[in-house]
């Protein structure tokens, strides 16, 4: 308790009295109520502001979306896998590709998402040449990243959600399709699908028909099966289609008849032929 000493006089100037005044330290306690309060509310705003800031930094951070997710997602490459960074930085991957590919190192930089002063300060044509040519290197690389353990796992995610298609043969019931090429080589025929049940290929529709079938390779259908057999076809004879005539299946000496007939109509439409030939030089 703080003591304060008031004089005062009285109305006669007899004399001075001397009044002490207990006073209260409830204002300093206010003061610093007040201060703390407000330090404590300086305090939170400087938190809250930080976590603002890398809330701000980890959302710009995830919205950077890398060249492999960026190609993944273009309208009409549904059928491709992202493929894992650890693969796509080791260069033991891509032997034999390079001659493929005219600008195999800028493409090379622009798939790992490497800046390049060449490719910066290349013109808009040129870098939508570099663009296409970073696409056909992906494609290549991508064949041979769905025969590893992780490139099937992706694959298979993509079966099982029928991204490729059903077989539409009646006996193979809705048995999921298989991309496939046929050639390893780029530039030679667009990727077609394989069914597993009936072992037939059928074309793929058309918002994929510019898809290389170099870009999932002529080997894939088949590995894939070996390591999943879970996914090999069912019984192969229920599949077979018999054909029946009032309920009786047709024997097959008389598919072999048609056959041979056929040989042999075609042996004598040669015959004709030549001796027309013949005759005209004659």
């Amino acid at each position: 308790m703080s003591l304060q000493k008031k004089t005062s006089k009285n109305n006669s100037g007899s004399g001075s009295n001397i009044q002490i005044v207990s006073g209260s330290s409830s204002g300093s306690e206010e003061e610093l109520k007040s201060k703390s309060e407000t330090e404590t509310e300086t305090e939170s705003e400087t938190e809250s502001e930080t976590e603002s800031e890398s809330e701000s930094e980890n959302s710009s951070g995830s919205d950077i979306i890398g060249w492999p997710e960026w190609f993944c997602d273009l309208e009409g490459n549904e059928w491709f896998v992202e493929i894992n960074d650890d693969y796509l930085m080791d260069d033991f991957n891509f032997y034999g590709i390079s001659k493929y590919i005219p600008h195999y190192h800028l493409a090379l930089d622009t798939i790992r998402d490497i800046d390049n002063e060449e490719s910066q300060s290349l013109s808009k044509k040129d870098k939508g040449k570099l663009d296409k040519e970073a696409g056909l290197l992906y494609g290549l690389i991508h064949a041979r990243y769905i025969l590893t353990r992780r490139g099937m796992k992706e694959m298979i995610k993509k079966l099982k959600n029928y991204t490729f298609g059903k077989c539409t043969r009646y006996q193979c019931k809705n048995k999921s399709l298989i991309p496939i090429g046929l050639h390893d080589a780029p530039g030679k025929n667009s990727v077609k699908l394989y069914c597993p049940n009936c072992q037939k290929i059928y074309h793929s529709p058309k918002y994929v028909s510019s898809i290389d079938g170099a870009f999932f390779g002529t080997s894939f259908p088949h590995f894939f099966l070996s390591v999943f057999p879970e996914y090999k076809p069912f019984n192969t004879k229920e599949s077979e289609f018999v054909p029946k005539i009032f309920g009786f299946e047709i024997h097959r000496s008389v598919s072999k008849y048609d056959q041979s007939e056929n040989k042999k109509n075609k042996k004598e439409r040669k015959k004709k032929q030549e001796k027309i030939e013949i005759e005209m030089e004659n």
